[in-house]
């Protein structure tokens, strides 16, 4: 059977984040095609680009855009924000995806307070995106507790477009992401999540999720924190194999 995995990378990255857990799967898996979303990139054309579109109208379109390049077996790999993308994709089109794995990936906020705090927290940091010098706001980004023990990789501002991500922290704000059980539920069977061993925030939230019953298949990397997919490729690469039967 033909395997595609398409993965979305997260805020502040970029499609070559994939690229070691890319390589450990293909070692893994030499048939399985594995493709990348670029989020983030400095626009080449005057085309429409996320800053004017929510999360789930990124969804819908990235869905549209995805459906005639499916193989047989199609799954989604998200990590954090691209696992928050990733969700709103399998919800605007359930069928559309055999499997979906969220990797340290939000599944959404349940007050009112957290809203609030959540979305002047981005705005606050669009701003920052938008006007302090780029190593500095990068160091502050990575200074966050839930980066303290993962790997921070390195960021050209050359490749990145302030604009698009200081739109996407604004429009595809968590707090415009809602936590839906009557949406997770239904879809447990094919959810399969992720969250480093160190990642204590997460991997608390994930557990407290399965023993609601509201997600099903959890599993932690071992020597990752936050970022799994670089901090730990090659254990990553060893569960997917294991939980998506790749080979």
């Amino acid at each position: 059977m033909s395997t595609r995995i398409v993965a979305i990378h997260g805020f502040l990255g970029c499609a070559a984040d994939w690229a070691a857990l890319r390589g450990e799967l293909l070692a893994r898996a030499p048939e399985l095609k594995f493709e990348t979303v670029e989020l983030f990139s400095k626009p080449t054309s005057k085309e429409t680009t996320q800053k004017e579109i929510s999360a789930l109208e990124w969804a819908k379109r990235f869905n549209r855009l995805q459906k005639n390049r499916h193989l047989e077996r199609n799954i989604l790999l998200g990590y954090s924000l691209g696992g928050r993308l990733a969700l709103q994709a399998v919800y605007d089109k359930p069928g559309l995806w055999d499997e979906v794995v969220l990797l340290s990936a939000h599944p959404g906020l349940r007050t009112e307070q957290e809203k609030i705090a959540r979305r002047n927290s981005d705005r606050d940091w669009a701003e920052k995106f938008l006007n302090l010098p780029w190593q500095h706001v990068v160091k502050l980004w990575n200074d966050q507790p839930v980066f303290v023990q993962s790997h921070t990789p390195p960021r050209n501002s050359e490749n990145l477009s302030r604009e698009e991500l200081a739109s996407a922290l604004v429009n595809w704000s968590l707090a415009d992401h809602d936590f839906a059980p009557d949406q997770l539920i239904p879809l447990k069977g094919k959810l399969h999540w992720l969250a480093g061993e160190n990642d204590a925030k997460y991997l608390s939230l994930f557990q407290d999720l399965k023993s609601a019953g509201i997600i099903e298949d959890l599993s932690t990397v071992e020597d990752a924190g936050h970022r799994a997919h670089l901090d730990n490729p090659a254990e990553v690469a060893r569960l997917l194999v294991q939980k998506l039967d790749l080979v």
